[in-house]
């Protein structure tokens, strides 16, 4: 009998069936890039996010940042900042230029990749359906919403680190080795995070298992040759200028404070002069502080509450994660202790991790503890996957009602409440300088915060000019001029 045409071509083509689970993967990452691109454009450009993209059209089109130094390491805008997320945002400033897209696109991208990586990370270690809802508590996580929003750093570093978690997982260590590396030259904080995920997660594979692969080897060597570039870059004076200035150690509002304590302490106490020092000193002080800012930084006050109650990293003004997670937490725990011992102690470790780095910058900061929210989703998911189909609804209603308060406040309630805190006022007056009459001299005064950065990106200004008149004042932008006059 002979076959149709149509059969034919059936029969040449083999049937390929693809796996429920993508569809629903498809769904959660359409879900999760429509929370985070809607109205993306009702906040302007705050001060780094103004610097990284300037700096990266800068290097588009002359090879150099603003400052005039040729492709460099770390970055003189941002107080030593490392230059992973300029260079990454090039090809996104190439399409939209020195914009809202160009800067937060690569932000964006990230969130949409941790959503993936998230699956693949859950149904490595779980199960498929876990990894599925891990995706899907993902593209919802209010934390996760808030970073995808802004040109943030430490939210590409932290895709970076968890695309190498995964890559270790799965046993493709060059790669993991690449991404780690980059991952250190994004965001300060994960130059010591990342040193000791790298030591849980080879104790957590088996040490005898890894030396038997030689592309383990290869990885040690790649990492080594990042540490090297990372060691000289602090060398030189300019990838730690940051964290000298704001790490506790040096505040000198908590050397005097510290001082005055120990003082009082020796002068108030009766125990023998030869004793009060072996108790009452700085090194016992700076203790307890670190570990008090350690535990801030794991408090149901910045999880779960209010979080670091900075309007940029938490325009929802709740805690960087659902209210209903907290017993959902204490649910998976319970569930991995019974039955997930191994993974248990990865996840709690991961989380233990994340602390000591930013427990020396005296605050709980969204961004420097970003980190600890894939263990977070993960111990969630676990929890939920092992409810009960109606105790499951329950929470997911939760959720779900706090999700539309928290939203309702990022689209149309921040925007008007917070416009200071992304330099409204230098987009605004920016605006009105480019409009104005080219004949018309106008003069921006830096009483207007960051107007020496906003308005060579919203005028789109030549890197050249930009970067012969670094350090200079005034600067003259054809009839603009923007002075630092009193």
């Amino acid at each position: 009998m002979k076959l149709g045409w149509t059969e034919q071509i059936q029969k040449l083509i083999p049937s390929v069936r693809i796996p429920y689970s993508n569809y629903i993967l498809i769904a959660i990452l359409i879900l999760g890039f429509i929370l985070r691109v809607y109205k993306i454009n009702s906040l302007p450009l705050y001060g780094d996010e103004l610097t990284i993209v300037y700096d990266s059209y800068s290097i588009l089109k002359t090879g150099r940042d603003q400052t005039g130094e040729f492709l460099p390491l770390t970055l003189k805008m941002g107080a030593g900042r490392p230059a992973g997320y300029v260079y990454a945002s090039i090809p996104f400033v190439a399409m939209f230029g020195p914009s809202i897209w160009g800067v937060r696109g690569l932000s964006v991208l990230s969130g949409l990749g941790i959503i993936i990586l998230m699956y693949f990370l859950s149904k490595k270690i779980f199960s498929e359906k876990v990894g599925l809802t891990a995706s899907f508590l993902t593209s919802i996580s209010l934390w996760d919403i808030y970073l995808s929003r802004a040109g943030f750093e430490a939210h590409f570093a932290l895709f970076l680190t968890l695309f190498g978690v995964v890559l270790f997982l799965y046993k493709k260590y060059v790669p993991m080795a690449i991404l780690w590396g980059l991952a250190v030259f994004t965001y300060p904080t994960f130059k010591l995070t990342i040193p000791l995920m790298f030591i849980a997660l080879t104790l957590f594979m088996g040490i005898k298992r890894l030396l038997v692969e030689k592309t383990f080897y290869i990885s040690i060597v790649i990492l080594l040759t990042f540490a090297g570039f990372a060691i000289n870059e602090t060398f030189k004076g300019r990838s730690e200028e940051r964290f000298l200035r704001l790490n506790v150690l040096s505040d000198t509002k908590v050397i005097q404070s510290s001082i005055q304590k120990i003082n009082e302490q020796r002068n108030l106490s009766s125990l023998p002069n030869t004793i009060k020092p072996l108790i009452y000193n700085k090194p016992l002080m700076y203790t307890r502080i670190l570990f008090e800012n350690y535990i801030e930084n794991l408090s149901p006050q910045f999880l779960y509450l209010r979080g670091d109650r900075n309007p940029r990293h938490n325009p929802g003004e709740w805690g960087m994660l659902y209210l209903v997670e907290l017993p959902l937490l204490f649910t998976g725990l319970y569930s991995l202790t019974k039955f997930q011992k191994k993974n248990l102690i990865l996840l709690m470790t991961w989380i233990l991790i994340v602390p000591l780095a930013t427990m020396f910058l005296g605050q709980t900061h969204a961004l420097r503890n970003n980190l600890m929210l894939p263990p977070l989703i993960l111990i969630s998911s676990y929890a939920l996957v092992n409810l009960s189909s109606k105790v499951r609804l329950i929470f997911l209603s939760f959720i779900a009602i706090q999700l539309v308060y928290v939203l309702a406040t990022i689209y149309y309630f921040a925007p008007n409440k917070f416009g200071s805190f992304w330099s409204i006022d230098a987009k605004t007056a920016s605006l009105k300088a480019i409009n104005a009459d080219k004949n018309q001299q106008v003069v921006l005064s830096t009483k207007i915060d960051n107007i020496e950065y906003a308005y060579p990106v919203y005028a789109k200004i030549d890197p050249q000019l930009v970067i012969s008149q670094y350090g200079k004042f005034p600067k003259v932008y054809n009839n603009v001029i923007i002075s630092n006059e009193k």
